[in-house]
C-alpha cells in the first residue's frame, strides 16, 4: 500500500516534465544569477571608488583653501609687525611655502578621476586655480624685495592684489560648493542604479520561479537550495535598500526614506514633525573642512537620537538638516515641548576634536492632519518655508528660533 502511495505521489510530481525545457530554463536562471551578481558588484564597486574620489577632491580643494587663506594671514601679518624685520622675512618665507603646497594639493587634485561624478569639475578646478595663480605672481614679484626691506609692505595689498585676492577666494569657494553638489548628485544617482538593480533581481527570482513551476521537480534538496537561495537574495536586496535610505554621514535614515514614510502614514492618521537647520553652516565647513562639520553633525543626530527614544524617528535629511517625526501617541503638548528642548540642544555648545562649536538653529514644527497635504513633498515645501523664516528670525534675534508651520 505505501509503495503503491509513492508511485503514485511520484507520478504526480514528474507530470507535464520535460527534461529539455527545464535544462534551457536552469541555464537562463544560471545566467541572470551570474548577471545579478556582476551588476551588484560592479554598483557596489562604483559606488565606493567614487565616493571616495569625490571625497578625496574636496579634501585638496579645501586644502587649497586653507594654504591660500594662510598667505593672505602672512600678508596681514607682514602689515601689523612691518616694523620687525625677521617677523617679515619669516612671513615672506612661509608665504612661498604655503604656495608651494598649494601647487602640490593641486597636482594631486588633477591626479583624481572625476569622470564617474562630474566631468566639468577638473576644468572648474583649473579655472579657480588660474585665478590662484594670477594672484600670487602678482604678489610674488614684490616678495624678494619686501624680505630684503627694500620695499614697504604696502606694495603686496594694494587694490589690484586685493581685487584678484577677492576673485580668487570667491572661486575657490564656488568651487568648493559646486564639488559637494555633484558629489550629492552622485550619490542619488547610484541610489537609482541600486532601485535598478532590485528590479533586475526580482526579476531574476520570477524567472527561476518560473523554471521550477514548469518543471514540477519536486525534491527536498531542491527546495532546500530553492529556499536557501531565496534568503541570500533577500539579504542582498535588503542591504542595498538600506544603502540606498541611509545616510552616511549619520547612519540615520535619509530625505527618501522619510518620504516614503511620510506618504504612507499622512493617509490614515495625523503626522507631527520638527525640521532642524544649522545656521552658518558652510563657514563651520570654510573654517575647519568637511571631515570636522561631518563629525559636528555625526555628534548632534546622535544626541537627539538618544534623547528623544522610542518617542520619535530621526532622518538626516540634508547636510546640515535634521528631521525629528513624533511617535503618533504623543499629545500635541508633549511634542511642542520636546521640539522645544531638542532646539535648545542643539544650540548647545559641543566639544569637536577638542574645539568648542555652537551654531545657532532655525526649526519649523507641524501637526498635520490627514490629508492636509497632497504628499511628503508638498508638506516639505511648507516645512522648508517656515524654517527660512525662522532663519531670518535668528538672523535679527542672533539666537535660535522654533516656529509653527503656517
Amino acid at each position: 500500500m505505501k509503495n503503491e502511495e509513492k508511485t503514485q505521489e511520484q507520478n504526480q510530481v514528474m507530470e507535464g516534465y520535460n527534461p529539455g525545457v527545464y535544462r534551457m530554463l536552469s541555464i537562463l536562471f544560471i545566467i541572470l544569477t551570474i548577471l545579478n551578481i556582476v551588476v551588484i558588484v560592479y554598483a557596489f564597486a562604483r559606488t565606493g571608488y567614487g565616493l571616495w574620489h569625490a571625497e578625496d577632491a574636496l579634501s585638496y580643494i579645501a586644502k587649497i583653501d586653507s594654504s591660500f587663506d594662510d598667505i593672505n594671514q602672512d600678508i596681514l601679518n607682514i602689515q601689523l609687525h612691518a616694523d620687525d624685520q625677521s617677523r617679515v622675512s619669516a612671513s615672506v618665507d612661509d608665504i612661498i611655502l604655503q604656495q608651494k603646497k598649494i601647487s602640490e594639493h593641486a597636482e594631486a587634485f588633477r591626479q583624481i578621476n572625476m569622470s564617474n561624478i562630474d566631468k566639468t569639475i577638473p576644468k572648474e578646478f583649473d579655472k579657480s586655480m588660474d585665478k590662484v595663480d594670477r594672484y600670487y605672481s602678482t604678489i610674488s614679484k614684490n616678495l624678494s624685495s619686501v624680505k630684503a626691506g627694500f620695499s614697504k609692505p604696502d606694495v603686496l595689498q594694494t587694490a589690484e592684489t586685493e581685487r584678484l585676492r577677492e576673485d580668487a577666494k570667491a572661486s575657490l569657494d564656488e568651487l568648493f560648493d559646486y564639488s559637494d553638489e555633484a558629489t550629492y548628485q552622485f550619490f542619488c544617482r547610484v541610489g537609482q542604479s541600486f532601485l535598478f538593480v532590485l528590479l533586475f533581481l526580482i526579476l531574476t527570482m520570477a524567472a527561476g520561479l518560473y523554471a521550477i513551476a514548469r518543471s514540477k521537480k519536486r525534491d527536498y534538496a531542491f527546495a532546500l537550495k530553492l529556499q536557501n537561495s531565496k534568503q541570500k537574495t533577500a539579504n542582498i536586496r535588503q542591504k542595498a535598500v538600506e544603502i540606498a535610505y541611509t545616510n552616511v554621514v549619520t547612519g540615520l535614515k535619509n530625505r527618501y526614506a522619510l518620504d516614503e514614510k511620510l506618504d504612507e502614514r499622512m493617509k490614515s492618521e495625523d503626522v507631527t514633525l520638527a525640521l532642524y537647520n544649522f545656521n552658518n553652516f558652510k563657514g563651520l565647513n570654510e573654517s575647519y573642512g568637511r571631515d570636522f562639520a561631518d563629525e559636528f553633525v555625526s555628534e548632534m543626530s546622535k544626541k537627539v537620537v538618544t534623547t528623544l527614544g522610542k518617542q520619535a524617528e530621526v532622518f538626516s535629511t540634508e547636510i546640515d538638516e535634521l528631521c525629528v517625526l513624533f511617535s503618533k501617541e504623543l499629545p500635541k503638548s508633549r511634542t511642542n515641548s520636546m521640539a522645544h528642548k531638542i532646539l535648545e540642544m542643539l544650540s548647545q555648545p559641543v566639544q569637536i576634536r577638542g574645539i568648542s562649536v555652537q551654531l545657532t538653529v532655525a526649526g519649523c514644527i507641524g501637526h498635520c492632519n490627514v490629508n492636509s497635504y497632497t504628499s511628503a513633498s508638498a508638506l516639505f515645501i511648507a516645512m522648508d518655508h517656515g524654517v527660512r523664516q525662522s532663519k531670518a528670525m535668528c538672523v535679527e534675534q542672533n539666537r535660535s528660533v522654533l516656529i509653527p508651520l503656517q
